[in-house]
């Protein structure tokens, strides 16, 4: 902000469903000190943040920020819990476009609450207020290329790429710098538009050697046959009942085409083309819900497996969702000792980017989350190609 513009004002208190953020102050610094000083949180930061932190570095930042919300030259915001005990567990802060540096929020979170969509909440709310209370009519933003977390937050608040600077500083070495751009209009068209849209109905697909067709009821006898197999359901969800009861495929397709009816998921029966039509696994895919990072499942009968016909059917609903659907990401997970869909995802270029404890019908065993992005794909069937 330059010194014939007028000062901010002062930092708002903002509410969220979860999340109460107020303004930084001096004595956030012990939590800042405890909380900020990770690996995990400072690796993608600029590299003028000190590390090793110093002892005193989270009250000399605390005092920092209340220093320039004094003057009014940016927001500082500590993020707290609404329903907590008002500790600092995370920071965002913005400043005004002064031309140049094309940077103007910067936010990190305790990764303690990472994964369940706190972040993103945060971002969301801050930009409604410099977009709406304010009227700014847009928001320069950047991370490092290997910050998919950051990277997410951007693309789902609909923000667009303008440009990519190769061996940027960062704390953890040299790596490009995504620089992008949130405008006020774009922002409000998306958040009219729902972060969620309902999905089409399921489309019939083809590859070489499958049909991936629509999920219906005739389909109940032969899931009933194919489905309740350890080998299928060992690493599925804690959710799936078993030993599977007779009529858990019945009662599976009632959800099923519910969900499919409501536009919450395309269910595809596989299918061997050219074949009896006669379903031998299924894929599902559903849209991020900034919570689960999960969006893709499959199962497949273990007399069809060892032909490729599992990869080929990911590869096709992957090619629909984001050449057809026009996502920019897709969130997977596997059970960590399910070898096999690891192998798929890997094979698509997905990259593992966290692990966490989880529920499967075998046991209780860590989970593997992939992020697998729509030009990561692209750049890795090129090179197969």
């Amino acid at each position: 902000m330059s010194d014939t513009e007028p000062p901010l004002p002062p930092t708002p208190i903002l509410l969220s469903e979860r999340l109460r953020l107020r303004p930084i102050r001096l004595d956030d610094g012990p939590a800042m000190q405890k909380r900020f000083g990770q690996w995990d949180v400072v690796r993608y930061l600029s590299a003028r943040t000190p590390w090793p932190y110093p002892a005193d570095g989270g009250q000399v930042h605390a005092r920092r920020c209340v220093d320039e919300a004094a003057e009014r030259k940016t927001f500082g915001w500590a993020i707290t819990l609404k329903d907590g005990d008002d500790e600092l567990i995370g920071l965002i802060s913005v400043r005004p476009d002064d031309g140049v540096i094309r940077e103007m929020r910067g936010f990190w979170l305790d990764p303690e609450y990472w994964g369940q969509g706190l972040m993103f909440e945060a971002a969301e709310l801050v930009t409604e207020y410099v977009f709406v209370e304010l009227g700014w009519p847009r928001l320069w933003l950047d991370n490092a290329a290997s910050n998919i977390g950051s990277h997410r937050i951007k693309e789902k608040q609909g923000a667009r790429i303008m440009e990519r600077i190769e061996g940027a500083a960062w704390v953890s070495g040299p790596d490009t710098k995504i620089v992008w751009l949130l405008t006020r209009e774009d922002w409000l068209a998306r958040r009219e538009a729902g972060a969620v849209r309902r999905m089409p109905p399921t489309p019939v697909l083809h590859t070489e050697r499958l049909t991936l067709r629509p999920v219906v009821a005739g389909d109940v006898p032969v899931i009933q046959r194919r489905f309740p197999q350890w080998e299928i359901v060992k690493y599925l969800t804690a959710k799936v009942p078993w030993p599977y009861p007779e009529d858990g495929a019945a009662a599976n397709m009632v959800q099923t085409l519910a969900e499919m009816a409501a536009g919450k998921k395309m269910i595809w029966a596989i299918t061997l083309r050219g074949g009896d039509d006669e379903l031998i696994g299924r894929v599902d895919l559903w849209p991020d819900d900034g919570k689960s990072r999960d969006q893709r499942g499959f199962w497949l009968d273990p007399e069809f497996w060892g032909r490729g016909l599992m990869t080929e059917a990911a590869e096709r609903v992957t090619e629909y969702a984001f050449t057809e659907l026009a996502w920019r990401h897709l969130w997977l997970r596997n059970a960590e000792a399910n070898n096999a869909s690891y192998r798929v995802k890997e094979k698509q270029g997905a990259r593992v980017v966290d692990r966490a404890p989880s529920k499967f019908v075998s046991g209780d065993m860590p989970s593997v989350v992939w992020y697998l992005g729509a030009d990561d794909w692209m750049a890795h069937r090129e090179e197969k190609s």
